[in-house]
């Protein structure tokens, strides 16, 4: 499991009219779908349904597809599809729904893969600190960093699986099972610079080596946070000892803690100056590696190792 890139779970798609000119939306799809439902909103008549797993919508303009690809073709959302997995289920969806689903375009994508860790998730949380441009959220059993387009989260598959019901595979007992899954919500076109992003792409090897690259590249651009080893032997002067104390106050209530108190002073505007704010938090973290810049933390220094290693199996 640590050796593979599994990577594709959740996904957005939508089939419009003009893909399909010889195909009556309303009348012919339908019948493809479970659970079907029938609609009117605005003298428009519609139809909501099923296809295993995935929730489909079928309008006069077109058909939408929301739900785990994985699920769908897996059977479970435990593992998340390869770029050759992708492929094959995208084929299996048109088939089953005969449309043309490798012309689908697509509106949202989670890309993710599961870490077996030495410890359980949680432990590795405090060690990620802030990432630029996004707002950082921590809960009991994860850990989430969003801004309008995109939300990077970490989580402890396991148990996120046995809170919905799911059957936990065999290959998974007594292990540690960190979750990190980027979900593309918006734009995705800009996201990653391309005129459309279509569901083909998403088994075409050079968006998916674009993928990977961006999947690194965003963990990397999270602050690591170092265990903080106060460095006595430089004690030498009152200003020392108080930059001791800065950091003992930053180990106490982390990094990412310092700086919303810095964020806290903001909202009040009890600064000077708006420029004060960045230079603060600049200067916790500078802070906080002067002491201790060779002491990176061996729990991040495992998760690095592990989210860096993917680019050995692009294919």
């Amino acid at each position: 499991m640590t050796n593979s890139v599994n990577m594709f779970d959740t996904l957005k798609l939508y089939v419009r009219q003009d893909s399909v000119r010889d195909t009556d939306l309303l009348a012919e799809i339908p019948v493809y779908l479970e659970d079907i439902t029938a609609h009117e909103k605005a003298d428009q008549i519609y139809f909501s349904g099923t296809k295993e797993n995935l929730r489909i919508y079928v309008t006069d303009r077109g058909v939408s597809i929301q739900g785990s690809l994985a699920k769908y073709y897996l059977s479970d959302n435990m593992q998340t599809l390869r770029r050759k997995d992708t492929e094959q289920a995208i084929q299996k969806l048109s088939d089953d729904l005969h449309l043309p689903i490798d012309e689908a375009q697509v509106s949202r994508i989670d890309f993710a893969h599961n870490f077996i860790m030495q410890f359980e998730p949680k432990v590795y949380y405090p060690y990620l600190g802030e990432s630029q441009y996004y707002k950082r959220y921590i809960q009991p059993e994860s850990l989430y960093y969003k801004n309008g387009n995109r939300t990077k989260l970490f989580y402890d598959k396991p148990a996120e699986a046995k809170n919905k019901g799911y059957e936990i595979p065999e290959v998974w007992t007594s292990k540690h099972v960190l979750r990190y899954e980027i979900r593309y919500k918006r734009r995705l076109h800009k996201q990653f610079k391309e005129p459309e992003v279509k569901a083909y792409k998403l088994y075409e090897e050079q968006f998916y080596i674009k993928l990977i690259d961006r999947y690194v590249s965003d963990f990397k651009s999270i602050h690591k946070l170092a265990e903080i080893n106060l460095d006595t032997d430089n004690m030498s002067t009152p200003k020392d000892f108080w930059d001791q104390m800065a950091l003992l106050s930053i180990k106490r209530i982390g990094q990412h803690g310092a700086v919303d108190l810095v964020e806290e002073l903001r909202a009040k505007d009890a600064l000077d100056r708006p420029e004060y704010y960045s230079r603060l938090k600049k200067e916790i973290r500078d802070k906080s590696k002067k002491f201790s810049a060779s002491d990176s933390s061996p729990l991040i220094e495992e998760l690095e190792s592990k989210v860096s290693a993917l680019k050995r199996y692009y294919r």
